[in-house]
């Protein structure tokens, strides 16, 4: 098989809370001994990727399905021709860092499609792994896996064993006591390890038919639109994609890609970031047919008209605190920004998938408002 590996970390409220503490009696170790038998056709043994397994199991270990030639908390590499990707701005997940590759089956590619995600072929697989920065390292906490099948993608997450090398699955949720260091600060937590319930409810559409359907949130052409390194040269990636039999259908001219920028990239346009922001974390819920639809909002990057519908004096539905989502030239009172600095889940936007502040996010959110020609939502 040829393979993109593609990791991302997200979040969800556990129902098993752990330690990350190295004690004799570890409580990740006791669970991963909980696991029961693996299937037959987990129990893979070659050098190759088992495309057995995963066109049908769920296999109880990360390394039974055979995607790396190395998986340590040193080094990830994947097997055959697997290509690391990254993204123009990135979901936060409590400041985790994340690595990305994609697994294409063999003879077959991605299709571009303008605003929404790319068209993966059956089998394809998505893998996220997440680790949470330290002084000196960064230490793996959770990877996942999203696999095309015939009925559909599945989400299967797991939980790393640093004694083993390797990352079990677990579908109840697992809560870790753990830290982060970001800007040289320790911020001890709870993380939060989705159950397989959480994952579908950020990864949740419904077709014309209002069927419900799950599919995977970053991989967009706007996001995905960018120069990365590569062999020492920088090229863009989609045109490497191109070139190398993974995408088909990519536009001859990229400057017609209507491309997010890095949010974070303050030499950028203050709305063109704050959007990027919203996009890649709230408009996969905040769309027309997401999870959130009856909020009213429509949070995607390719909707240029800021009005109602992008949160202007669209009143903050279902939310205890009340107010409007964007009070313009009020950024202090807007219900958006003010949720990003809630970390209780009654409260906080997103619900689920974090437990910290990205103060630097909210800030930028609430400028972006302030800049707006000011406006009176009627109370």
């Amino acid at each position: 098989m040829k393979y993109i590996f593609f990791i991302f970390f997200t979040l969800s409220l556990g129902a098993c809370q752990l330690s990350q503490d190295n004690q004799p009696s570890n409580p990740i170790i006791e669970l991963s001994n909980s696991l029961g038998q693996n299937s037959a056709m987990c129990q893979h043994i070659s050098n190759d990727i088992n495309t057995a397994a995963i066109a049908s199991e769920k296999c109880k270990w990360l390394s039974d399905y055979g995607l790396f030639e190395q998986f340590t908390s040193a080094q990830i590499t994947p097997r055959s021709n697997g290509i690391k990707y990254q993204l123009n701005s990135e979901l936060f997940t409590d400041f985790a860092k994340k690595d990305r590759f994609i697994f294409l089956p063999d003879n077959t590619s991605m299709t571009y499609q303008t605003n929404e995600i790319f068209e993966f072929p059956l089998n394809s697989v998505i893998v996220k792994v997440f680790s949470l920065p330290q002084v000196d390292t960064a230490n793996i906490i959770e990877i996942r896996l999203l696999i095309k099948r015939a009925t559909g993608w599945i989400f299967l997450p797991y939980v790393w064993l640093e004694e083993k090398q390797d990352a079990f699955l677990y579908q109840n949720g697992v809560q870790i006591t753990t830290s982060v260091v970001e800007n040289e600060h320790t911020h001890p937590f709870e993380y939060h390890i989705p159950s397989h319930a959480n994952c579908g409810e950020c990864h949740q559409i419904k077709d014309a038919n209002a069927d419900i359907h799950f599919q995977p949130i970053g991989p967009k052409a706007h996001h995905l639109n960018k120069q990365i390194e590569h062999h020492g040269q920088y090229v863009n990636q989609l045109s490497l994609w191109q070139q190398q039999g993974y995408l088909t259908n990519l536009p001859d001219d990229l400057n017609l890609i209507d491309t997010a920028p890095n949010w974070k990239n303050e030499s950028a346009n203050l709305q063109d970031r704050a959007k990027a922001y919203l996009d890649i974390n709230c408009a996969h819920c905040h769309n027309e047919n997401g999870s959130a639809a009856l909020s009213g909002l429509r949070l995607e990057y390719w909707r240029k008209s800021i009005t109602h519908a992008h949160g202007v004096c669209n009143s903050s539905h279902g939310w205890r605190g009340g107010g409007f989502d964007i009070w313009p030239g009020r950024g202090e009172i807007s219900s958006i920004p003010i949720r990003m600095r809630h970390t209780d889940a009654k409260d906080r936007m997103p619900p689920i998938g974090r437990s910290l502040v990205d103060e630097q996010a909210a800030q930028l959110i609430s400028d972006w408002i302030d800049s707006m020609p000011l406006e009176n939502c009627a109370q």
